[in-house]
């Protein structure tokens, strides 16, 4: 059982949405004018069950390549920001930096179309979590991409003894913004 759930009495189920839901609203409201909230993330759903959470993009301009359709960065972000969101939910409380993301390319995703990236965990272990990722066109369900992540969990606390103990201010700590603590 996690830690959402203990806190409040829910779900897995209940938890993953609400932690899915306040990331988007970290990426799209709080962090508006950083990379997160331009991809403009939105719900595309998930299942505690089978340990996957989905957001959708809409391919907007701002992303598109030379020949017009959405460019390699734009796909790995979005990749990124739906695979860590994952990996922060069985994080709970600790900092889950990206250790490893690698992507394959598959097909052009073009302007106008919506990118809906799914991230899968499989492996949820104390210190790191390996998580997949599929990334299809909405309006064909054609696969574009595919991704394999390692995200660590970093435990915040013992970080904060470790910064007292030393007087320093810890590296990863001075690097945490409000949604790297969803």
């Amino acid at each position: 059982m996690c830690a959402e759930e203990k806190r409040t009495n829910i779900t897995g189920q209940e938890a993953l949405e609400e932690h899915a839901r306040k990331t988007l609203h970290s990426n799209n409201v709080i962090q508006k004018d950083t990379m997160n909230g331009l991809m403009k993330g939105e719900w595309g759903g998930c299942s505690y069950e089978d340990k996957t959470l989905t957001f959708e993009f809409p391919v907007q301009k701002w992303q598109a390549n030379r020949i017009g359709n959405m460019h390699g960065g734009a796909i790995c972000t979005a990749f990124d920001l739906t695979i860590a969101a994952l990996a922060r939910f069985y994080a709970k409380e600790n900092f889950a930096p990206t250790i490893n993301l690698d992507v394959n390319y598959i097909r052009p995703v073009p302007m106008g179309e919506t990118l809906v990236v799914t991230a899968k965990a499989t492996s949820t272990g104390r210190r790191i979590t390996q998580l997949t990722g599929e990334a299809r066109i909405k309006s064909t369900g054609k696969l574009a991409a595919t991704a394999t992540s390692i995200y660590m969990n970093v435990d915040t606390d013992k970080e904060k003894q470790a910064k007292k103990k030393s007087g320093s201010t810890g590296y990863i700590s001075s690097l945490m913004n409000y949604s790297d603590r969803l």
